[in-house]
């Protein structure tokens, strides 16, 4: 069994706490940590924990502690890692694991000198749908071979804020980012789960008048992959996104699929024009993709298996996102082994 201390217990915090009951196995939540301590004293006793720490050095330094769960403000992630690594103790890290390929680098090397795992929680990589369709990518079921893909994400939220102790989500002087970085990483990790690693990242940003704030409000382009697979993007906050106009299209040889978190339509290539298009559904899943994201780290921890979300993957998804804001800037694509190299 895995004793997890979770370091912040805001939003993400409690979801894990809630993942890992909903699991039931591998992982006890040992302890809580916040430098809030009235905050955390009234979530220890919501949630039945006993031990609390204010100050995290006090808790790396305890042995019974085997890992760490990190859901604090991302700008804090690399050095809380770094320093959880050389306390000897696995780390379970909230998406994107880092601000930057480069410290996202250090965390990996880091954790591989003192021998520790280390895993990103990013479950929108778990859900159904992204199984079910990496499914249909490597198979060919449906649709054949894939010729063109779109992907669309997002809602609108002009203002664009969180409340209470969400508010540094989008506040940059406190470590916050804009959607590209905040939501725009799910919908990579998605995509590289699904149609492989990414080649080429070619992005432009938009801002309405209405927009408010000092981040970007939609991210739209082109990022072609290394099997040659060239896939359009859009992750926006200005636009509301009905969920039958988001979500994935995948245009293949025998067929057209249009998938969303909620469901599947396909459109059969040998259709007549009065045809019905054929629904598809997808498999039964007992478990939120949350408590999957738990499994996967906890068998990771175990070597029992290696999911999908480690830190050496989770770079890849951060370094597309790096280099979609780099290509905003310049106006000109990134070849992202050019730009990071291998990774």
């Amino acid at each position: 069994m895995i004793r997890m201390a979770i370091v912040g217990v805001g939003w993400a915090g409690q979801r894990q706490l809630r993942a890992i009951k909903e699991l039931g196995r591998d992982i006890v939540v040992a302890g809580l940590v916040d430098c809030d301590e009235d905050f955390l004293q009234q979530q220890a006793i919501a949630f039945g924990i006993h031990a609390t720490w204010v100050d995290r050095q006090t808790m790396l330094a305890d042995p019974s502690i085997d890992a760490v769960s990190i859901c604090v403000p991302q700008a804090l992630h690399c050095p809380i890692a770094l320093d959880a690594a050389r306390a000897g103790k696995h780390i379970l890290c909230e998406k994107p694991m880092a601000l930057t390929v480069d410290e996202a680098t250090q965390m990996i090397e880091t954790a591989q000198q003192h021998h520790v795992k280390l895993y990103v929680a990013e479950n929108e990589v778990y859900i159904p749908m992204v199984r079910f369709l990496r499914d249909i990518v490597q198979t060919g079921a449906y649709v054949g071979e894939v010729v063109s893909a779109s992907v669309v994400n997002g809602f609108r939220a002009p203002h664009f804020v969180y409340p209470g102790r969400r508010s540094w989500l989008t506040e940059p002087d406190k470590g916050g980012t804009g959607t590209w970085m905040l939501h725009g990483i799910h919908t990579v990790a998605q995509m590289r789960y699904i149609f492989g690693e990414v080649a080429t990242v070619y992005l432009r940003e938009h801002i309405t008048p209405s927009s408010i704030g000092p981040t970007e409000g939609t991210m739209s382009g082109l990022l072609t992959f290394e099997n040659g697979l060239s896939v359009s993007i859009v992750q926006t906050r200005e636009a509301h996104i009905d969920g039958r106009l988001g979500g994935f299209i995948l245009r293949g040889e025998h067929g057209t699929l249009h998938a969303t978190p909620s469901g599947c339509t396909f459109w059969p290539s040998d259709m007549t024009s009065h045809a019905a298009s054929i629904p598809l559904t997808y498999p039964p899943d007992s478990l939120s993709s949350y408590a999957h994201e738990i499994a996967a780290f906890a068998d990771y921890v175990a070597g029992r298996s290696v999911g999908p979300t480690t830190g050496v993957s989770e770079r890849c998804s951060l370094a597309v996102v790096q280099a979609g804001y780099e290509s905003v800037r310049t106006g000109l694509p990134v070849m992202l082994q050019e730009r990071f190299g291998r990774l």
